[in-house]
């Protein structure tokens, strides 16, 4: 009731501000904004951009989880390719990753490649890291127990090191994923002609505040789902703190 009361606050506020006190040629009204995204729906404009945006985060997302999980696995088990490896990786991880939208359009061109390939990166990282520092974490008995029970290699990996270690990487998915659809946005933005990332910048090339404002309301929709989604599921999957036991 108190967030729904907020929410109602936050509403009336901006209805009274836009206008009176911040020209509605910047700031649309919350009843215009309404307006636009009712049009939106009933005439399909929305489902294209929206269907697409899930769709590049989605991809990109398994694409990251599908690179990074075994990378950390296999760089976290090999100390010398660790100490080799860490100082490129820690760079890459640093860098801003937008700053990759220029370099996407000159390999890739102006499409969908370019937004799942910057959604895919920016999920990367988080899911890597994650996992990565947990299993760096993860107590030496582990190790020792699999020697002892002459697991192989893979064995030691999937069955010992990978659930001691599954707190860490439930926190690298639920991050992955929230930052897979950021980045699925910014490419969108940059080098896509579709999605809800490029709505919103074709609404803001025509000065039009209210379907700008509608697509950030679509999106702050999005996120939020997103977030729910996760919690629900590793409150379901996972227990907090949770660690493998041999």
């Amino acid at each position: 009731m108190l967030q729904l009361a907020s929410l109602i606050a936050v509403i009336a506020a901006w209805q009274v501000i836009s206008g009176p006190i911040i020209n509605s040629y910047y700031l649309s009204t919350p009843r215009a904004v309404f307006s636009q995204i009712v049009l939106w729906i009933t005439s399909g404009a929305l489902w294209p951009h929206l269907v697409s945006t899930l769709v590049t985060t989605l991809v990109g997302f398994a694409i990251a989880a599908a690179v990074a999980i075994p990378l950390a696995l296999w760089i976290s088990s090999h100390p010398f390719v660790d100490r080799v490896l860490s100082p490129m990786i820690y760079a890459a991880y640093s860098m801003p990753k937008i700053v990759l939208a220029p370099a996407l359009i000159l390999w890739l061109g102006i499409g969908h490649l370019p937004a799942v390939t910057l959604s895919a990166v920016t999920a990367f990282f988080l899911v890597f890291f994650n996992f990565y520092l947990g299993l760096k974490q993860v107590p030496s008995i582990y190790a020792d127990t699999a020697a002892l029970l002459d697991a192989s290699g893979l064995d030691t990996a999937l069955k010992f090191r990978l659930p001691a270690a599954s707190a860490h990487l439930a926190t690298g998915i639920s991050q992955g994923l929230i930052y897979a659809f950021h980045g699925a946005l910014v490419g969108e933005m940059t080098a896509s002609d579709t999605g809800m990332g490029y709505l919103i910048l074709f609404a803001g090339s025509k000065m039009d505040s209210t379907g700008v404002m509608a697509g950030l309301m679509i999106v702050g929709t999005l996120a939020l789902l997103l977030t729910r989604f996760l919690n629900f599921a590793f409150r379901t999957v996972v227990q907090p703190g949770a660690e493998g036991h041999v």
